[in-house]
């Protein structure tokens, strides 16, 4: 049993921290006060989530250094989740990052010291917040454990048993840290521009009249990727998003979700970032560019 901490307490936070805590101590750490007990609910069934909480400005006197760290936060708000919890990592501290849309995970890396091992999770676990203590499990998508930098490579197997194996599964190992950033965007920038502008389920997505869209997106995301030697196949690009939909037919995407309560979107992590790589290397993606302008109107 170990001790674990996870930073974010959204819908992916709060889903693994129901997970996790069936053989683990599980603390959440949130930026406010709680005064009310974490519930996690599937199917016809709610239960009260097993861990504690500490609210993020108690982090300074808290006297246990933090071992394992799931930072499970929006893509823009990774850096200050870096800041804010970086002084009370223990030197040997495990820390698993998962978010939306692509940031500079080197960048991240360098902030550690040798002795803290970095990993990127990637997960299509479709979850909803009811309210902001509750959390609804809407559907079963994989999850992937990838590993950001050489203790982590070296430690990835044991990671992989204690934490995913069978309490976030289905789940992976996946030996491609870029590989599996640039799997996971694609998902992103297939459903979560769309799914935002038109407020619908993923599923919904499956139908024709968004295939020439999807189909456009995806193939400049592609060939941007392979100018940073991604090789990502459009036909495979296809598959996985198409993939994604079918196994979270009725979820809403978390960006579909932000529009409707107009809360700030990670679409400059998303279409953003293909649109950013694009103008340096002179490529023309106006798909996603238009799909970019068209979110960030609605913030």
């Amino acid at each position: 049993m170990a001790n674990v901490h996870i930073l974010g307490a959204g819908a992916v936070g709060l889903s693994f921290a129901h997970a996790l805590s069936k053989q683990h101590n599980v603390t959440i750490i949130s930026r406010h006060n709680v005064v009310h007990d974490w519930q996690y609910s599937e199917q016809q069934q709610t239960a009260k989530i097993n861990a504690q909480t500490l609210q993020l400005n108690h982090l300074k006197p808290y006297k246990e250094a933090i071992e394992n760290c799931f930072i499970c936060v929006k893509s823009y708000q990774l850096w200050q989740a870096i800041t804010d919890v970086l002084p009370h990592l223990a030197d040997h501290a495990n820390i698993l990052i998962s978010h939306n849309g692509m940031q500079d995970i080197k960048a991240v890396s360098k902030q550690l010291t040798p002795n803290q091992a970095l990993y990127f999770v990637s997960t299509a676990r479709g979850a909803l917040k009811l309210s902001a203590y509750h959390v609804h499990a809407t559907g079963q998508g994989d999850t992937y454990l990838g590993a950001c930098n050489e203790l982590a490579r070296s430690n990835i197997q044991s990671i992989y048993h204690n934490f995913f194996a069978t309490l976030l599964s289905p789940s992976f190992m996946h030996d491609d840290i870029q590989l599996l950033r640039w799997q996971k965007l694609i998902v992103n920038i297939a459903i979560n521009p769309l799914s935002a502008l038109h407020q619908i389920p993923n599923g919904h997505l499956r139908h024709p009249r968004f295939a020439s869209t999807i189909l456009v997106l995806l193939n400049e995301a592609c060939v941007v990727a392979k100018k940073v030697d991604i090789n990502l196949p459009l036909s495979d690009a296809l598959d996985s998003a198409y993939l994604v939909m079918k196994r979270t037919s009725c979820n809403y995407s978390s960006m579909a979700q932000d529009v409707k309560h107009g809360r700030k979107t990670e679409i400059d992590a998303i279409c953003g970032y293909v649109v950013t790589l694009a103008k340096q290397f002179n490529i023309a993606v106006p798909q996603n560019e238009q799909l970019l302008q068209a979110i960030k109107s609605r913030h």
